[in-house]
């Protein structure tokens, strides 16, 4: 005959599967952060691969604080919102520059059949380069396509 489980066991037995989850969680949760990418605005996945090889594409980024990027638009608490113009580059890879005027925060960069004009009508190839002389080149920002996402470092440019 089954007699019943005594309380006092039971009880045991629900304490140690309970602190035995807690020590796996306590080895776990440090390794998770300990091997996981950067948690910074120095890896924003902005794409897929396979999005830019279309053409170049506009997106929309939130970053964890201002770096003083052209178009910059403050997201409230501390945040700020950054407009990313993705495109492939023109000999290889993969490039993105903000997507404003580098001369006029209050203008966007527009997608256009020469590459990046804004709003007065200066052009700037896909990599940023000016098709004006006189116009300063778009910052350009690193970028890495691993696993078949477009990672961008908002961080700094390449030529920091």
């Amino acid at each position: 005959m089954d007699e019943p489980l005594p309380i006092r066991r039971a009880a045991i037995g629900c304490l140690l599967i309970a602190l035995g989850g807690l020590a796996l969680a306590l080895i776990v949760r440090p390794a998770i952060f300990s091997f996981s990418t950067p948690r910074d605005d120095s890896a924003v996945i902005v794409a897929t691969a396979s999005d830019v090889v279309d053409g170049p594409i506009r997106r929309d980024v939130l970053l964890t604080q201002s770096y003083g990027w052209p178009g910059e638009i403050d997201a409230g608490d501390g945040r700020v919102q950054l407009s990313v113009i993705v495109a492939p580059g023109a000999f290889a890879g993969v490039t993105a520059v903000p997507a404003a005027s580098p001369l006029s925060d209050d203008c966007p960069l527009e997608i256009a059949q020469v590459g990046l004009v804004d709003c007065k009508g200066r052009a700037w190839t896909l990599d940023g380069v000016p098709l004006e002389s006189g116009l300063p080149p778009l910052d350009r920002f690193p970028v890495e396509v691993q696993s078949g996402s477009v990672t961008v470092d908002m961080t700094r440019t390449i030529d920091d």
